[in-house]
């Protein structure tokens, strides 16, 4: 194979990028955070097409479509790609929505009881602890858990509290006081964790194809038949 006919083989993420409409960027950042065992260090982007290199790269950056991080880009005949930012959203907002699709109605967001109650504060007073998501129709509590839950912050974690207890102690305590007085009070609890879904090394969700259903599985008691 002649090495004109071997250039014309290959694919680069670009193009890739370019056929979803998304930055190349973007694309060439989620496929370093995938931590591609075949790919090296600072080498191009491309594979020959119809490998297996080819189809990780279409995977990961087509799960980009349903990224709400993702910069889409207007492909012009001539003149330069031009950026549209999207809104940023965090992992727990991306769930939420999903969550929200699959039951079919909006969630309460951040919404607060007043029987959970948080550690009491120099003024004596404790403030309500709030849910990521409450459905009051199917009395259901839904809490999304990033690696903080699971996993050491050290930056973050050292930090005292009001309380006097570190942010690691007090996050271990208020999630188990969620997973004790909610059900006390005829509310379902579902947790979701990262671990459950498709993510990169950095334990940030890749936005996959995929989530909708592992959600829709978790929920399926609640979903309307």
């Amino acid at each position: 194979m002649t090495n004109s006919t071997s250039q014309l083989n290959l694919i680069t993420a670009v193009e890739i990028a370019h056929r979803y409409g998304l930055d190349p960027k973007i694309c060439r950042s989620a496929l370093r955070q995938a931590n591609l065992h075949w790919h090296r260090h600072n080498g191009r982007w491309e594979a020959v097409r119809g490998s297996p290199e080819h189809e990780d790269m279409e995977r990961i950056i087509s799960s980009l479509k349903f990224h709400p991080m993702r910069i889409r880009v207007k492909l012009g005949k001539s003149a330069p790609a031009s950026l549209t930012k999207q809104r940023i959203s965090r992992d727990e907002d991306y769930v939420i929505d999903l969550c929200d699709r699959v039951l079919g109605l909006t969630a309460l967001r951040q919404h607060r009881f007043p029987f959970l109650k948080g550690d009491t504060g120099v003024s004596g007073r404790a403030q309500s602890l709030p849910v990521d998501a409450y459905y009051p129709q199917l009395q259901l509590v839904i809490e999304y858990h990033e690696l903080q839950h699971s996993e050491s912050v050290t930056l973050f974690d050292k930090r005292l509290t009001i309380s006097g207890v570190s942010r690691k102690e007090q996050r271990r305590a208020y999630d188990q006081r969620r997973q004790s007085l909610l059900p006390q009070h005829g509310l379902k609890l579902v947790i979701f964790d990262y671990r459950e879904f498709l993510h990169t090394s950095r334990k940030r969700l890749m936005r996959s194809e995929g989530d909708k259903a592992i959600i829709r599985q978790k929920l399926s008691q609640f979903i309307s038949r």
